[in-house]
């Protein structure tokens, strides 16, 4: 088997795990150490005293590699990111990108590689860090770059949905005086070891502000490229605009929380109180 030459660039709370495990996979393979590239050095340190066996480059140019990873924060880091490899980026190089970014944005950036004589694949992931730090998580793939991520986006658009439905839930079981906890009680009889057991726990514990899974930000901007899907395919997504506009009060009067932490608008629009202090 041909020693391939393996990198990681970004590694953020999705990415370094993914790195961790891609870092064992090579290893495994007896192929060169992982190369890893992160904006700030800190978190490849990090990840290196896990996987001591990891190479940490300084310069994104010292990725010299036959495929190389990528799980960056938006569609400008990508973009960023890309211009620096291009230069010196080999023929035959394999770009797996597993950031949400736009699908426009996505085929665009699949052009410039293919240009160098690359291959881009756009991979992007499902799942909470948790699931990645487990070696679970779902990876969506497709012949069609564009397809790949319409998917995505598809799949976060089910997730916010169901985040916005279930805080609404809880919130109606609490201030209808059953309270929010007999509900969660309801959907763990229900929906067993479900994401909607595992976000109802989250509200009814009130951990969506030190436990923070997806923040604020990063939702809305999924939300952001959600939104412009449906309208260029004509696709109403009433739910998801009430979500968004939950979204935005928590993050404007109480910072970046947990996306679970909508629920706290939803209270306070019923007269209770963020937390359910009494």
């Amino acid at each position: 088997m041909e020693r391939l030459q393996c990198a990681f660039i970004g590694l953020g709370e999705m990415g370094s795990r993914m790195a961790g495990h891609i870092s064992n996979k090579v290893k495994d393979l007896n192929f060169p150490p992982l190369l890893v590239y992160n904006r700030t050095r800190a978190k490849a340190e990090e990840l290196k005293k896990t996987h001591p066996h990891i190479r940490i480059c300084d310069q994104i140019d010292e990725l010299n590699a036959d495929i190389i990873f990528t799980c960056l924060l938006n569609d400008k880091v990508v973009e960023d990111v890309l211009n620096a490899l291009l230069p010196n980026l080999k023929q035959g190089t394999i770009i797996v990108e597993h950031s949400t970014i736009s699908p426009d944005s996505a085929c665009s950036f699949a052009k410039k590689v293919e240009e160098k004589g690359a291959i881009y694949v756009s991979c992007p992931v499902m799942g909470p860090p948790v699931k990645a730090a487990s070696g679970k998580k779902a990876i969506n793939l497709s012949e069609n770059v564009k397809d790949a991520l319409q998917l995505k986006l598809c799949g976060n658009f089910l997730l916010f949905g169901l985040v916005e439905v279930l805080a609404e839930g809880l919130t109606l079981g609490e201030a209808s005086g059953v309270g929010q906890d007999k509900v969660v009680e309801l959907l763990q009889s229900l929906f067993p070891q479900s994401l909607l057991s595992i976000y109802a726990d989250r509200m009814l514990k009130f951990t969506y502000k030190d436990q923070i899974a997806f923040p604020l930000a990063s939702v809305k901007k999924d939300v952001d490229h959600i939104v412009r899907l449906a309208e260029s395919s004509n696709a109403a997504i009433p739910t998801l605009h009430t979500f968004l506009e939950n979204l935005t009060s928590v993050q404007t009067n109480y910072g970046e929380y947990d996306l679970t932490s909508v629920v706290g608008n939803i209270r306070e629009k019923a007269g209770l109180d963020f937390d359910l202090k009494k």
